[in-house]
């Protein structure tokens, strides 16, 4: 029997995340909980296997829970707006990030992978960041320090350099082609690429050639 916490604040929400769970071959308890209150007591009082957050924006989960229970998976399910607000509780050390938008399949698919002690990053959320990049540990402080500054201050501001390769990018340019231009290395741009992309809150180069033409 498998203890699993099942969070967010929404209560037909935690009856659908059960639903998940049919599939997966193994017998689950549930504490379900709208408030992050909750899931602190369900963690103090019970042995848990795997905590299922529902992040949306009115969640108060945030990294400091996560990090105290590191030893337990967690699963981060988000709406498709908030994909930075779950990366940084992913970087704080959640086992996956799952947009709620996913098909039923990919989620049980994450649902199978955290439960086999795997990590899981759902593909429109690779589209975005991708995963080698966010678990290389030569990234994590600066993935940190752009994310805790992006949700604290919510900055779009692009710096000249930025500026630079936006316009390159959009100019048609590869990556590799911006590299050997500007003289650098090609995962210094592969990373200014992510961080316009982040900043501008873009996921392709048509959107982000939108974006700066207004």
């Amino acid at each position: 029997m498998r203890h699993v916490i099942l969070y967010d604040s929404h209560p037909i929400i935690l009856r659908g995340l059960k639903e998940f769970f049919k599939n997966l071959g193994n017998e689950f308890t549930f504490f379900e909980t709208h408030t992050v209150a909750g899931v602190s007591k369900y963690l103090a009082n019970h042995k848990i296997d795997l905590v299922v957050v529902g992040v949306n924006e009115k969640s108060g989960i945030d990294a400091r829970l996560i990090e105290k229970h590191s030893a337990i998976p967690w699963v981060i399910m988000y709406n498709d707006n908030l994909y930075k607000k779950a990366l940084s509780l992913v970087l704080s050390g959640a086992s996956a990030c799952i947009s709620k938008g996913c098909r039923d399949q990919e989620t049980e698919k994450c649902l199978r992978e955290v439960l086999d002690a795997r990590r899981y990053i759902c593909e429109s959320t690779l589209q975005k960041f991708g995963y080698e990049f966010l678990f290389d540990p030569s990234n994590q402080a600066q993935i940190r320090n752009f994310l805790k500054y992006n949700l604290q201050r919510k900055p779009n501001k692009l710096s000249p350099r930025e500026q630079q390769v936006a316009n390159l990018l959009v100019s048609g340019m590869r990556t590799s082609e911006i590299a050997t231009a500007l003289n650098v290395r090609h995962s210094t741009i592969s990373t200014i690429k992510r961080t316009v992309m982040l900043k501008k809150n873009v996921i392709n180069i048509v959107e982000l050639a939108s974006v700066l033409s207004n």
